[in-house]
């Protein structure tokens, strides 16, 4: 099997027979994410070569992880309840390396992608946090906290990971060109100090008639 189902710790701890302390075992396996950002996909499976990660099928905004990947060239399937197969791609993993991989864009062209994540522990008192723009039909978006730019993102553009202030005073807002008097705004109030985050957004800046999945934010505690 090219993986194990189950979430990890950050570190495997183990007793050291020279000294009565501990050392840190270096990890023989790659850990991934698995991500619906995908909106009107349904119920998804992701495989790891020809092996089915999740078993049960994962809805649009939900994720789960980390499972446990051996390392190397892996061929990340998608598939849906019926077993036909979406979308494809080739990762290369190493071993201690930690990632998150997204059924992205509308379900007409779903696709995968994949994000190098970091598990890192943030500065003192902060939560560490990155962005992605998956919304399909915004060409690019502004990320400010307060009046701070953080970030411009185009489809599928991630942000690196920076440490920010938690607690309601913190606001994050998201602009889109395609709409920039309507943006979205998201509070630090449920990001906890000394945790990792992935916020993304999601939804459509123009929804089709009778959708109500607008431009919106999804966050995904990685730690």
């Amino acid at each position: 099997r090219l993986f194990a189902v189950g979430m990890f710790s950050s570190a495997v701890v183990a007793c050291s027979t020279d000294d009565g302390g501990y050392y840190y075992e270096a990890p023989q396996v790659a850990y991934g994410v698995i991500a619906n950002a995908s909106p009107d996909s349904g119920n998804l499976f992701f495989f790891a070569d020809n092996n089915q990660v999740n078993q049960s099928g994962l809805s649009y905004t939900r994720a789960e992880g980390y499972y446990s990947f051996f390392p190397g060239n892996r061929v990340l399937k998608l598939k849906n309840e019926a077993g036909v197969e979406l979308a494809s791609d080739t990762i290369s993993v190493a071993a201690g390396q930690a990632f998150s991989v997204f059924a992205v864009n509308r379900f007409e062209e779903i696709e995968l992608v994949t994000y190098p994540d970091t598990l890192d522990y943030p500065a003192q008192n902060k939560a560490r946090v990155r962005f992605i723009n998956l919304t399909s039909d915004a060409p690019e978006v502004t990320v400010t906290q307060n009046t701070t730019v953080l970030a411009n993102l185009s489809f599928k553009e991630s942000s690196g990971f920076m440490d920010v202030e938690t607690g309601a005073a913190t606001v994050f807002t998201f602009s889109n060109d395609s709409d920039s008097e309507t943006p979205y705004t998201l509070t630090a109030a449920n990001l906890s100090p000394g945790h990792i985050y992935t916020i993304y957004t999601k939804g459509y800046v123009s929804p089709a008639a009778g959708s109500n999945d607008t431009f919106s934010t999804q966050t995904i505690r990685n730690y």
